[in-house]
C-alpha cells in the first residue's frame, strides 16, 4: 500500500473516531482538499499533516504513526514497539537533535579547499602544473583551475 493511501485511510480513521466533519478542519485546509487527501488523489507535505493533526486535537505523531500501521498492516503500538527499539539500537533515543541543519561545505567543495594550500605549496617550490598533478594524482586541469583561482 503506498503511503498516500495510508495517510488517506489514517486521516479518515482518524476523523471518523472523532466524529468531525471535513469542513471542522476548515483551518488546516479546505474540505475540497481533505476530501481528495482522504481519497488518496493528493499527497499532504509535512507543514499540512502537521495542521490536520492539530486541528484533530492530536499530536502530529499520533497522525504519521497511524500512517505507517495502516500502510504496514501492523498496530500503532507495534509501530511504537518497532520505533523504540530502532532507535535504542542506532544510539538515537536519548540524543539530542540540532534545530537547523548544518551548513557543511559540499565535500566536493571541502576537498577543493583542502587541495588548494597543497598545489600553492608546490607551485612555490617552482614545479611545474604537470608536475603539480602528478605528485598530487589529480588532473592537469585541475591543476590549472585552482592556480587560475589563487591569482
Amino acid at each position: 500500500m503506498s503511503l498516500r493511501t495510508s495517510f488517506a485511510a489514517a486521516l479518515q480513521f482518524l476523523r471518523m473516531r472523532q466524529a468531525s466533519l471535513q469542513q471542522e478542519l476548515g483551518q488546516a485546509a479546505d474540505q475540497s482538499y481533505v476530501s481528495r487527501l482522504e481519497s488518496g488523489a493528493r499527497s499532504v507535505t509535512l507543514e499540512v499533516s502537521d495542521d490536520l493533526a492539530k486541528a484533530l486535537g492530536v499530536d502530529p505523531l499520533t497522525l504519521l504513526l497511524l500512517t505507517y500501521a495502516s500502510e504496514r498492516g501492523e498496530t500503532p503500538q507495534q509501530i511504537l514497539e518497532h520505533l523504540r527499539e530502532d532507535l535504542t539500537v542506532s544510539g538515537l533515543l536519548t540524543s539530542e537533535i540540532p534545530l537547523q541543519a548544518s551548513k557543511a561545505p559540499h565535500p566536493m567543495v571541502a576537498a577543493s579547499e583542502e587541495l588548494r594550500p597543497q598545489i600553492k605549496a608546490l607551485a612555490d617550490q617552482g614545479l611545474g602544473q604537470t608536475e603539480i598533478a602528478k605528485r598530487l594524482g589529480i588532473s592537469r586541469h585541475t591543476v590549472i583551475n585552482h592556480l587560475k583561482k589563487m591569482g
